[in-house]
């Protein structure tokens, strides 16, 4: 889907000696990958509109940092707008819709509403779970778990004497 707004980049081959594969697929188009990154593409994408296997991608990835950086830099932007959309959709907001008032076949005139979107409980909630320790999940069989396992390290530990203090944990 995304991949097909990508151009596909041809090379040309260079007589001054052999370049690594990155050089010359991959860092030459750094602010384009941040660019598509920013855009939604997923990692399968960039790899195709690059030319270069994915597995490749992800060795330079761990090896290039800039590559990793881009990608990052990409995403976090995405990841920010889509915060804000939330935080949006959590208190409420007021917003304008246009509609066109026909007279047959043409539109004669624009009419603007002023409409408000009234706070959305599940964007509210799962920001509050994201953001604030109180209202956070707490799985109680989870942890109902956690707290029979202490007492049996800690059971076991002083029936060994083995003198280790659980209470820290």
């Amino acid at each position: 889907m995304i991949a097909t707004a990508f151009v596909s980049i041809k090379r040309v081959n260079n007589m001054a000696g052999r370049k690594s594969k990155y050089d010359e697929y991959v860092k030459p188009y750094l602010n384009q990958i941040t660019e598509w990154s920013r855009s939604g593409a997923t990692e399968k994408e960039i790899c195709t509109a690059l030319g270069i296997a994915l597995s490749t991608f992800y060795e330079y990835k761990n090896k290039y940092s800039e590559l990793s950086d881009a990608l990052r830099t990409g995403r976090q932007s995405v990841v920010l707008d889509i915060k804000a959309a939330l935080f949006k959709k959590a208190i409420g907001f007021e917003y304008e819709e246009k509609r066109g008032v026909k007279k047959g076949d043409k539109v004669v005139s624009t009419e603007i509403f002023r409409r408000y979107s009234p706070p959305d409980t599940t964007a509210a909630a799962m920001l509050l779970r994201n953001y604030d320790d109180e209202y956070r999940d707490r799985d109680s069989a989870q942890t109902d778990f956690k707290r029979q396992e202490v007492e049996i390290k800690k059971a076991l530990a002083e029936a060994n004497n083995f003198g280790v203090d659980f209470d820290d944990m």
